[in-house]
């Protein structure tokens, strides 16, 4: 039986380690790929997430007849509605604190050389590819590019009920679900793989010496994290009530999906 496991990938939430050990476990992805993001023959990102319904089920046929296994969706939110009414469709995802989060996207960044600030708020401030203002809410509201002033509670609720529609949903600091049931639910094993971590990366520190940026080489030499106010934090926290609001709820409610190991025991 035809199973695609359509994974919504959620920035620094172990996203690239699941990528990966699908094609360690020989998943398919799709012929061209980027980050299991599918790509058109030309390497651009197809925005499966602008798609209609008709044309969602149009690709996810595509995927069938392609023998593609595994597709991840990254830069914006596609209709669950329309995925979790297909029965082909396993619905994936994995997510994590927001603060937590956060934290990592921004030493990534900075070490990775997309970013050059040197505080948080500075960061937060920049044009990023993903909004980084209740990001949990805007994936899984289907708002993702919407302005911040227009999320509200009843994009949280809309979240909470389109993230109950998936069959596995995995928290980072939710015990074992990384570990063991990712692969128990899945029937993979679980195998050596790039998790794309911010430090131990010699490319990474070569990259830094080789743009002069001497300091923050050292500091990625010795794993040392960005210093943040505690000032950023409260402000972080209180600009994300909702995103928290919204993490809470997934753990006081045991959001687990309907594939989840526990809840098939």
């Amino acid at each position: 039986m035809y199973r695609l496991i359509w994974f919504q990938h959620v920035h620094k939430a172990a996203g690239s380690t699941i990528v990966n050990q699908a094609i360690a476990n020989g998943e398919t992805l799709f012929p061209t790929h980027e980050n299991g993001n599918p790509c058109s023959d030309e390497g651009e990102v197809i925005p499966i997430w602008d798609f209609d319904e008709n044309k969602l089920l149009a690709f996810v046929d595509e995927c069938e007849s392609k023998g593609v296994t595994f597709v991840a969706t990254e830069w914006g939110a596609p209709d669950y509605r329309v995925l979790h009414s297909d029965s082909r469709v396993l619905l994936l995802t994995s997510i994590r604190d927001p603060w937590s989060r956060v934290v990592s996207n921004y030493n990534y960044d900075f070490y990775l050389g997309h970013s050059r600030s040197n505080s948080l708020s500075a960061y937060l401030k920049e044009d990023h590819r993903i909004m980084m203002d209740n990001y949990l809410v805007r994936v899984f509201s289907n708002e993702f590019t919407a302005d911040p002033g227009s999320l509200d509670e009843q994009s949280v609720s809309m979240a909470l009920d389109n993230i109950r529609l998936f069959d596995l949903v995995l928290v980072i600091e939710r015990e074992k679900d990384l570990s063991n049931y990712l692969f128990e639910a899945l029937g993979w094993r679980k195998e050596q793989v790039d998790s794309h971590s911010t430090f131990g990366n010699l490319w990474t520190l070569s990259t830094l010496i080789r743009q002069f940026r001497i300091l923050a080489a050292v500091r990625y030499m010795f794993g040392r994290k960005l210093t943040i106010s505690e000032e950023e934090r409260t402000r972080f926290i209180t600009e994300s009530e909702m995103d928290l609001s919204f993490y809470s709820s997934i753990i006081e409610a045991k959001i687990l999906g309907s594939n989840h190991p526990l809840l098939l025991e």
